[in-house]
C-alpha cells in the first residue's frame, strides 16, 4: 500500500512538472513574439518601413564592395499594368528587375531590397562611371512610354515619396535623378521615360510631405494571371 501511494505521488509530481514546463515554454514563446528582432534578422528583410507589397525577384545580386547608392534611375514599363511588370521581373529568364514598381494609382510594389543590386540599367554610364546598376536604385513607373500616356498625380506622389525616403539614407542630388535614356549605352538604346517631367518630380520630392505617403495597398493583386 505504501509503495502504491508513493508511485501515485511520483506520477502526480511528474505530471505537475511537465505541465509547468509546457506553461513556461508557452510564456517564453509569447515573450519572444513581442521582443524586437535581432539585427541579423532585420538585415534579411526589405528596408521599406511601410506595408507595401514585397514580392522578391530572383533577378538581383549583391552590390560590389564599397558601392555607395548615389543615383535614382526612372523607367517606364511599356507594359500597361503592375501585374504584367511583376510577372516579367519574377521570370529568371528575363534577367531584369527593378527595386520598385509604381502603378498609376500610386500602388507601390518592392521587388529588390535597396541594399541589393537590381538589374534595371543594363549597359550604362553616368558622369563617366559605368555599371550604373552598382550604385543606383531603379524605379519602374507603369506607362506605355509612347509620349501620350500620362503620369497621374497619384503616381508622381508615390515616386516622390520613394525619393524622399531614399534621400533620408543616401546623398542623391536632383542631378542624379535620371532617365534610363540618359544613361543607356550605346546612346539611343533606350528612350524611357518619354515625356516625363523631371523638374516636377524633383520639386515634389523637395516638399516637406512625409516620406512614402500610403497609396492603395495591393489587395487586388492577382499574380496568377496578367491583364
Amino acid at each position: 500500500m505504501v509503495n502504491t501511494l508513493a508511485r501515485s505521488r511520483r506520477r502526480r509530481a511528474r505530471r505537475r512538472f511537465l505541465l509547468a514546463c509546457l506553461m513556461l515554454a508557452a510564456i517564453l514563446l509569447a515573450i519572444a513574439h513581442f521582443l524586437p528582432r535581432s539585427s541579423a534578422q532585420s538585415m534579411t528583410e526589405p528596408p521599406m518601413p511601410l506595408a507595401y507589397a514585397y514580392i522578391p525577384s530572383p533577378n538581383c545580386d549583391d552590390r560590389p564592395p564599397n558601392a555607395v547608392i548615389s543615383c535614382i534611375v526612372l523607367h517606364a514599363t511599356v507594359v500597361p499594368t503592375v501585374e504584367e511588370t511583376i510577372q516579367h521581373f519574377l521570370n529568371p529568364g528575363s534577367k531584369v528587375s527593378a527595386h520598385f514598381i509604381v502603378g498609376k494609382n500610386g500602388r507601390v510594389v518592392q521587388m529588390v531590397p535597396v541594399e541589393r543590386r537590381a538589374w534595371h540599367a543594363g549597359a550604362s554610364v553616368l558622369d563617366g562611371v559605368s555599371h550604373v546598376n552598382d550604385y543606383s536604385v531603379g524605379i519602374e513607373m507603369v506607362n506605355r512610354n509612347d509620349g501620350k500616356d500620362p503620369y497621374p498625380p497619384e503616381q508622381l506622389m508615390a515616386v516622390a515619396g520613394i525619393i524622399r525616403y531614399l534621400r533620408s539614407r543616401y546623398t542623391i542630388p536632383d542631378s542624379r535623378i535620371v532617365s534610363h535614356a540618359l544613361i543607356a549605352l550605346p546612346p539611343g538604346r533606350k528612350s524611357d521615360p518619354i515625356g516625363f517631367d523631371f523638374g516636377k518630380i524633383c520639386a515634389l520630392a523637395r516638399k516637406g510631405a512625409p516620406a512614402l505617403p500610403t497609396p492603395p495597398i495591393d489587395q487586388d493583386l492577382n499574380l496568377g494571371a496578367g491583364d
